[in-house]
């Protein structure tokens, strides 16, 4: 089962050594209690977790249910657009999954399953240095990935679809590859590797061939795939020059992601035609 406190206690009293607490990193395991525990932590920064950080997924279950209500009012004008606004409310869902309550019941699961999986391991050293419950992703990161990438993301490139639909309507099937990278390959593959769930996989099932088909019928479905690829390696990136380089993590979250996710996939439609 996971339990935080002795990493913490070691980390305070310097009772072990750096190694040993990497080992004690690497061997811990997410529980129904370890998203409250990041929630009620600090982040990596060492910030404390605010009210939002730990509330927005709420807010994310309900744009979903204002957006598939007003999809399902005109399910007969299906188009681009209604399939690009379609890619914002399902990955909302996901995102309820993912970070609200999971299939298990589990409040805020997604983060410290990521933590205590694969990807996480990767920081381990970087994290030993650190004294708190989440890491490498924290709240405020999880923040600024999911409301900018997908809210301001997804939603801005739509807006942007509705006003110029010349230029910015192909958005709405890049921001479908990134749905479908991540379904696949950040809950698919982790679900068949360990055979075990994850927060998210549950809602992949239905999301993941949805944006197949779409982006196949798209027209140019490897360019999508390739997009949502890229906004995933840039993410690992963007955790990267935060704990190699102790960069502010709201400067370097909101100024790489709004590069990548909103100027770079609305303009990829421009800059082909």
């Amino acid at each position: 089962t996971h339990n935080t406190q002795p990493t913490r206690y070691y980390l305070r009293n310097n009772r072990l050594s750096h190694n040993d607490v990497i080992l004690v990193i690497m061997s811990l395991r997410a529980s129904a209690s370890s998203g409250l525990e990041a929630l009620a932590s600090l982040n990596a920064d060492g910030s404390t977790v605010t009210w939002f950080q730990g509330q927005w997924p709420f807010f994310s279950w309900a744009i979903f249910l204002f957006g598939s209500g007003y999809l399902a009012a005109r399910w007969r004008h299906r188009d681009y657009h209604w399939n690009g606004w379609l890619s914002v409310a399902m990955y909302c869902l996901h995102q309820s999954e993912e970070h609200a309550y999971d299939l298990r019941g589990w409040r805020y699961a997604f983060v410290p399953s990521l933590n205590f999986g694969p990807i996480g391991k990767m920081y381990a050293e970087a994290c030993a240095e650190r004294s708190v419950v989440a890491c490498p992703l924290d709240p405020k990161i999880t923040v600024y990935v999911n409301v900018i990438l997908i809210w301001v993301g997804f939603g801005g490139c739509m807006v942007g679809a509705t006003v110029a639909p010349r230029r910015f309507l192909f958005a709405g099937a890049l921001n479908w590859g990134t749905a479908v990278v991540n379904g696949i390959g950040g809950h698919f593959l982790p679900a068949l590797l360990t055979s075990s769930y994850n927060p998210g996989v549950l809602q992949s099932i239905f999301m993941a061939p949805i944006g197949i088909h779409i982006i196949r019928n798209s027209g140019r479905p490897w360019l999508c795939i390739a997009n949502g690829i890229l906004n995933h390696v840039a993410l690992v990136v963007r955790i990267n020059i935060i704990f190699r380089f102790h960069t502010d993590e709201a400067t370097t979250m909101t100024i790489h992601t709004c590069r990548f996710s909103l100027f770079a996939s609305c303009n990829i439609k421009s800059c082909m035609f």
